[in-house]
């Protein structure tokens, strides 16, 4: 699939299915995330409440008492400096808890205005240090009550952080806890002014200013815990509110502030009547801000678990919901994606496995049923998929049923041109059995020149039908079953072609090739030397040469100087002689080079080698190797040994440059010694017997007495071509012998003296 690691279509479609799936449970992630942490943020309340706010309420409550102590302690007596002693333990006792419970949180967890309270808290122990360096007398209430009025600021912000981190529904109840905490501070503020006041027996201005501030402060945050307290909450206020103590606060507050200042050793009110009312204001708000601090928690608690149970309630269903739908989305999918490969599977068997075995088959020429190699695809349902399945099945019926038709089409061609062959090769065997009749009883020269040529050009029409039998997966008539020799088999050849005159044979071994190998052999080398003779100029000769070969064979090369093949076409012919497809009529075009079919084809039945090669002077190099198991074993008269002299040279056509030919027969002459037994010939050496060779008559010189005597021709050079007088006189005096022969031997059958050897009729 270039894409070569193209996904299947199973698996894009579970993708397309698990993203909506994957959206909704981000989605229910993100929702619950959102939940969690909500109720982690509860939980973190309620938590700090308990384990870091109520330590840091007592720490505040703590440093209220140790800062009126301090003021006390002004008097200079031993009950005050106790007092004080005293008040200093409880805070550090209360620090040291808040210390503890702090401990048990990561430091990067902790707020910003807890590491801040208590960075004040260790700076605490400095201030004691300095107020007990100076006289009681000398204790100023600017210089002491500031230090631990920045310290309970600090642990007051604590609780202003809480409002900020806290969900909202939790804001209200905080603020007015915050507000009841700094209502109470700023009542003790006002008391340490005032024990200021008593200690020293005096109340300046400053102090005066400083009481009426907080005083006021004082109603402001008051009012504010009144308006931000819940219904249920507002029931502890009005209670707050009515109690007799405040109301006598509020009194001696307007007392103190109302009375313009007499001096600075005047106290402006009764300090017990006003430590008493506080002291019990004091307690009753502590109670409140307990009780408060208490609902906070359980409200953060309550909220919590309520917060998660939504969460069971809304996240996990969603959860199973998604879940759900995602296994049978993926379900669906599987199943759908596994039909569609049961589908696949099948249409990719039939197109890649079942076709071709079926038509190769056909091509075998096996019948084939439709019904049994078309089976129809099982459809499990009438959906698209179904619809599919249905189409495919008639597809592939159809597709069955075509080849089917199509190989019998083919068949039936096939059989047409057999016919049209076998009944062309009949014709043409008739017609070579007429000419032979005619070639014999025929005495005019240049009627028989004539006669020789209709018997040249019947010749190529029988190659031609042998071609076509042979392409259409038939075998010729024609075989052999004697040895053929190798320059028999190679005149035979170049008898078939048009223009035999041009071919030019060499040196060639003395070797025999099998009957059945010998007749293909003529044909193979008919397609070669044609091919060559069409592709080169006229005036050109073609050379047959002969050498031995590799593993006891040999070797034959057809030399042509045409203007030879482009290395593509070189190389495309020989990847068809390599290696020869199967004969199919429907790839045939009108230039399509049947030659190269029937070389290959042969050269593919008898294990033969073929090629073709360019020429380094131009033209092509054609190469038949002939191997070993194809040559016939050597006899001991030797048959196929030794080398025939006058077969340095054979030509098939009459006119020739070389000066060791003879004049070449008819070509059913040159073939017959190619298709049927051929017998030893004798060395050139060895007598003659008188009479008759072989049961055939030889040819003899007229005596010199019953002819007037012509005169001898000249010799002629090697360039020099034979005159037409000269080749009718030659032709003439071999059918004269012919003739003569048949006269001396009335019961000899003529078909059986035609196979004669023509180079041994030839001679005289």
């Amino acid at each position: 699939m270039p894409h070569q690691k193209r996904r299947s279509l199973r698996a894009r479609m579970i993708t397309l299915v698990l993203i909506p799936s994957t959206v909704l449970l981000i989605l229910w992630a993100a929702f619950t995330a959102l939940l969690l942490s909500d109720i982690r943020e509860l939980r973190a309340t309620a938590t700090f409440t308990e384990r870091v706010g109520t330590p840091v309420v007592e720490t505040i409550g703590a440093l209220q008492r140790e800062r009126r102590a301090t003021m006390d302690a002004a008097r200079g007596s031993q009950s005050t400096a106790l007092y004080l002693n005293y008040s200093r333990q409880q805070t550090d006792g209360a620090i040291e808890t808040l210390t503890r419970r702090l401990e048990e949180f990561d430091e990067d967890d902790l707020p910003t205005q807890v590491l801040t309270f208590q960075s004040a808290l260790a700076d605490l122990g400095a201030h004691r240090a300095e107020v007990d360096s100076i006289l009681p007398s000398q204790i100023t209430l600017r210089e002491t009550a500031t230090a631990y009025g920045h310290t309970i600021e600090q642990g007051l912000r604590v609780w202003d952080a809480q409002v900020d981190r806290a969900d909202p529904a939790q804001v209200p109840h905080l603020r007015s806890l915050t507000s009841l905490m700094r209502t109470r501070e700023l009542l003790n503020q006002q008391d340490a002014v005032l024990a200021h006041a008593v200690a020293t027996n005096t109340f300046p201005a400053q102090a005066h200013a400083r009481f009426a501030a907080a005083a006021g402060a004082q109603h402001y945050t008051w009012d504010r815990v009144g308006a931000e307290l819940s219904e249920e909450d507002s029931q502890q206020y009005t209670m707050l509110e009515s109690y007799s103590f405040l109301q006598r606060i509020y009194q001696l507050q307007e007392s103190i502030i109302s009375m313009p200042t007499r001096g600075a050793n005047t106290v402006p009110v009764n300090a017990t009547a006003w430590q008493g009312a506080a002291e019990a204001v004091d307690a009753r708000m502590r109670d409140v801000e307990q009780g408060q601090i208490d609902r906070v928690t359980a409200f953060s608690h309550t909220q919590s678990a309520d917060l998660r149970n939504s969460v069971l309630l809304m996240s996990v269903p969603a959860l199973v919901a998604a879940l759900a739908s995602s296994v049978a989305a993926v379900g669906a999918t599987q199943r759908l994606g596994r039909r569609l490969q049961d589908l696949r599977t099948a249409t990719l068997e039939h197109a890649r496995v079942r076709l071709p075995e079926v038509t190769l088959r056909l091509r075998a020429g096996q019948n084939v049923d439709v019904d049994a190699e078309a089976p129809r695809l099982r459809v499990e349902s009438t959906d698209e998929i179904g619809q599919v399945a249905e189409a495919f099945n008639d597809a592939q019926r159809a597709a069955v049923a075509a080849a089917v038709e199509e190989a019998q089409v083919r068949a039936g061609v096939r059989n047409m041109f057999r016919n049209i062959a076998r009944r062309t090769q009949a014709l043409v065997h008739r017609q070579l059995g007429l000419l032979d009749t005619l070639e014999r009883t025929e005495t005019d020269p240049e009627a028989l020149e004539s006669l020789f040529r209709i018997d040249h050009f019947s010749t190529q029409m029988r190659r031609n039908a042998e071609n076509l039998m042979l392409l259409s997966g038939d075998t010729p008539v024609r075989r052999g079953l004697a040895p053929v020799r190798l320059h028999e088999a190679v005149r035979a050849a170049a008898s078939e072609i048009e223009d035999y005159t041009r071919v030019r044979v060499m040196a060639l071994p003395q070797v025999a090739l099998l009957g059945d190998v010998g007749s293909d052999t003529v044909r193979l080398l008919a397609e070669l030397l044609e091919n060559a003779t069409s592709f080169s100029p006229p005036g050109t000769q073609v050379q047959v040469v002969g050498h031995p070969g590799e593993a006891g064979g040999y070797v034959l090369e057809v030399h042509d100087d045409g203007l030879g093949m482009a290395p593509d076409r070189i190389e495309a012919a020989n990847a068809l002689l390599c290696d020869p497809p199967g004969f199919d009529l429907a790839t045939i075009r009108e230039d399509s080079q049947l030659g190269l079919f029937v070389v290959a084809t042969i050269a593919a039945r008898h294990g033969l080698g073929v090629s073709v090669h360019a020429r380094e002077t131009g033209g092509t190099r054609a190469v038949l190797t002939l191997p070993a198991h194809v040559l016939a074993p050597e006899q001991g008269d030797g048959a196929v040994t030794g080398h025939d002299p006058t077969h340095t040279a054979p030509t098939p056509a009459a006119p020739t440059t070389s000066s060791t030919t003879a004049p070449a027969p008819s070509p059913a002459h040159a073939h017959a010694h190619a298709d049927g037994p051929t017998e030893p010939r004798p060395a050139p050496e060895q007598a003659r017997p008188q009479g008759t060779y072989k049961g055939l008559p030889m040819r003899r010189r007229k005596p010199a007495t019953t002819a007037p005597t012509a005169p001898a021709p000249a010799p002629r050079a090697d360039n020099e071509q034979r005159s037409l007088s000269e080749i009718r006189s030659m032709m003439s005096a071999f059918q004269s012998g012919t003739l003569r022969g048949r006269a001396e031997h009335p019961d000899q059958d003529p078909r059986d003296a035609h196979r004669a050897r023509p180079d041994e009729s030839a001679k005289g």
